[in-house]
């Protein structure tokens, strides 16, 4: 019995070490095609998110068209504020709060 077992552990073991053919070209060319096909599946979902997405309009009541011409930010007081000027004399005013040590307004 103990031979037996012995004769069947050399088997395995001389087949463990035996080269073995090489599958990866295969399983490469298959993997280069479905990265292929990824990719394309996700240019199609981005050209669809884009044409459905609505034009940006910078022409809303806080955001004026042009330049600006100065930034003030006020804190320590009752209305922390940010205020654009901008370079058509419009005035943004910006509610601002501070939160875990970071200022965000808007």
């Amino acid at each position: 019995m103990a031979i037996a077992c012995s004769a069947v552990m050399a088997a395995s073991l001389i087949g463990a070490c035996q080269q073995r053919s090489e599958v990866q070209p295969t399983t490469d060319i298959s993997r280069d095609a479905q990265i292929t096909k990824l990719k394309t599946r996700l240019d199609q979902l981005e050209r669809r998110v884009s044409e459905s997405m609505p034009e940006a309009d910078d022409s809303g009541e806080r955001v004026p068209p042009g330049p600006i011409q100065s930034i003030t930010f006020r804190s320590g007081t009752a209305d922390d504020r940010l205020r654009i000027y901008w370079e058509d004399g419009k005035v943004s005013s910006l509610p601002c709060t501070l939160e875990q040590g970071t200022w965000a307004c808007g």
